[in-house]
């Protein structure tokens, strides 16, 4: 029987001392890895303190590169959910650390060259029909990888065999020979074009379209909901998702009425804190929107980049620029590839006259994204500022093509003599 008093020694290890927590686990392992380690549950909270412990040690497992020991721990995760489910009324679908479960497996067996597995436990998050972009992602990349992995070098071996056979090994007819150096010839160029990259992007764009369609599917989910509460207004998994969908739908005062129901209900539902955390930014309540961000940090593992910039947004809604360039900072650090955090900062540097840091992030958001016409023109902004009005003139040009009215504007009303 795992007592209560472990999880409290456990959240006391720093949450990126990976061998600490691995340490923790090795120590109590008969415990968590005991049948009856589940037994005798008397909360959804209770329960959800064990599967914290284990769902995080198996990450850090991952983090250290054991994905066998990873995949053991997740799956006691995975498979103790799906038991609890219906007597503590868990929506599969939306449960944090089931979802996470299945997405840290999934890329535990993608790490050990298990495609097929992986595709497997990615596509079981992408029939709920709510996965994120990221999981979309890894689905496509396991399927890619188990389908397509070794097309190009196989291409490549076949026409480097079939140019060899035919002019070194064996001499056939000048007609055979010339046909035969074609069809290599054409497999060379196929090489040269990548068709791995090219099937690989098409099933992006396809997951990118369900992705798409589950957020639409979401917008369109309130009378759904609606009627599940009135049938039972103490149903917080219909609570929450009405409120999301209200969200979604910019009705951030129904959103906040449903989001409190629920956490009345449910105090750590992490999409409900999520969505909270956006409606009270959005209504001008600041500061319990970082109150919101504070404790998903705390709870969360994983997706904290998303969450400090969001608490980075919320700082500087209060004009305090250290700490929302901290979380900022802190965001890119995680993701130094996600342009939207790099524009989020580089506004912040703008709007407080550090103009060449707001170009240098504004560089990258470019690189990354050619066709942000407001990062372009903002870019321009920042050059004019500084006085280098050829770039900012350059780049005002180049936002016009998009038909920016901002760019437009300011090609009309600055001084660019």
């Amino acid at each position: 029987m795992i007592k209560t008093e472990l999880y409290f020694d456990f959240k006391i290890i720093n949450p990126e001392d990976y061998t600490e927590q691995i340490n923790f686990f090795e120590k109590y392992k008969d415990l968590f890895k005991n049948s009856n380690a589940f037994n005798g549950i008397s909360s959804r909270k209770e329960f959800i303190r064990r599967i914290y412990i284990i769902h995080t040690c198996g990450i850090a497992y991952s983090r250290k590169h054991d994905y066998k020991n990873a995949i053991e721990l997740l799956n006691i995760v995975i498979e103790n959910i799906e038991a609890k489910s219906s007597l503590l009324n868990i929506d599969l679908n939306r449960e944090h650390y089931y979802i996470n479960s299945l997405f840290e497996k999934g890329k535990a067996q993608y790490n050990l060259r298990k495609y097929s597995d992986s595709e497997k436990t990615f596509k079981v998050i992408m029939d709920t029909g709510f996965a994120t972009f990221l999981q979309s992602n890894w689905y496509t990349y396991s399927r890619n990888a188990r389908l397509y992995n070794n097309l190009n070098g196989i291409i490549l071996y076949m026409a480097l065999f079939m140019f060899v056979f035919v002019n070194v090994v064996v001499s056939p007819s000048p007609t055979i020979i010339f046909r035969l150096n074609m069809f290599s010839c054409i497999l060379f160029i196929l090489y040269l074009i990548d068709p791995s990259k090219r099937l690989s992007d098409f099933f992006t764009k396809s997951n990118i379209q369900k992705f798409n369609r589950s957020i639409e599917n979401r917008i369109n989910s309130i009378e759904y909901y609606t009627e599940k509460i009135i049938k039972n207004p103490k149903n917080y998994i219909a609570l929450v998702e009405r409120g999301i969908s209200y969200n979604l739908n910019d009705d951030f005062d129904n959103s906040l009425k449903d989001l409190n129901a629920a956490l009345e209900l449910d105090h750590y539902n992490n999409d409900a804190l999520y969505y909270r955390a956006i409606a009270f930014a959005r209504l001008d309540m600041v500061k319990e929107s970082i109150e919101d961000l504070n404790k998903l940090i705390e709870l969360n593992e994983s997706d904290k980049a998303e969450l400090f910039n969001n608490r980075g947004y919320s700082y500087r809604l209060l004009n305090n620029f250290e700490l929302a360039l901290n979380d900022y900072n802190k965001a890119i650090e995680l993701e130094p590839l996600d342009a939207a955090y790099r524009f989020n900062r580089a506004f912040l540097y703008q709007d407080n006259g550090k103009n060449r840091e707001a170009i240098d992030d504004y560089d990258v958001v470019i690189k990354l994204e050619p066709d942000n016409c407001i990062a372009i023109t903002n870019r321009g902004e920042a050059h004019y500022a500084l006085g280098e009005k050829n770039k900012a003139f350059e780049d005002f040009k180049k936002a016009e093509e998009f038909n920016y009215k901002e760019a437009i504007k300011n090609l009309a009303e600055y001084n660019f003599d």
